[in-house]
């Protein structure tokens, strides 16, 4: 059985093309926009394969296995990485609860062990805040992807991202504890937080 997914982000050397070109455009610092580590944790893939990804040697991948060691693999980062609202790990039942499958599929899912069928990856990966595009894309594709937001923020063309979240999502304000941003980090920070609320969107909408 396969994972349905949405449309394929766009190649990596073009998403990669288009920041820099962007990021030479509005003077922004382009080591902080493509920083493999906090990069790394986005797209699910490790830092040393983003890196390598970056300096565009695309055919960089962790290991060997089609889609369904992908699936393993993400699924297991995405759980260890996650926490509750109480700041500790999901509970294996909790999760199974949520989306409606057995708690033996979700424990050997987490654990990277073969799941017996893929039937509820699309929930599973829904339940963090994912699309199941997450668990299946390819390295390559999964790091394009983490960039939508940040090039997204950069070729925004009506200079006004503020104003398009709060139309959008209801965002009214960000606070930075009174340490004022360089533009790099504005971006990066409206760029992250569009990909958070579009997640959380998503995930809202598959519960």
């Amino acid at each position: 059985m396969t994972v349905s997914v949405g449309d394929p982000p766009l190649p990596l050397a073009v998403t990669l093309d288009r920041i820099r070109a962007l990021a030479e455009e509005g003077g922004l610092e382009l080591d902080e926009i493509l920083d493999p580590e906090a990069l790394a944790e986005r797209a699910g893939v490790p830092p040393e394969v983003t890196a390598a990804l970056l300096r565009g040697e695309e055919g960089a991948d962790p290991g060997p296995g089609g889609t369904g060691e992908r699936v393993r693999r993400r699924a297991a980062f995405l759980y260890a990485v996650s926490r509750d609202v109480h700041g500790r790990p999901y509970r294996v039942a909790d999760i199974a609860a949520a989306i409606g499958a057995p708690t033996r599929w979700v424990d050997a899912l987490v654990s990277g062990r073969r799941p017996p069928h893929l039937r509820y990856c699309k929930a599973f990966a829904a339940f963090f805040g994912r699309e199941a595009s997450f668990l299946t894309d390819t390295p390559a594709q999964a790091v394009s992807r983490a960039l939508r937001p940040t090039l997204e923020s950069l070729d925004y063309r009506s200079g006004n991202l503020m104003a398009d979240l709060v139309d959008q999502y209801g965002l009214v304000s960000v606070s930075t504890r009174g340490r004022p941003l360089t533009r790099t980090q504005e971006t990066l920070l409206l760029g992250m937080i569009t990909g958070m609320l579009s997640a959380e969107r998503h995930a809202g909408a598959a519960r």
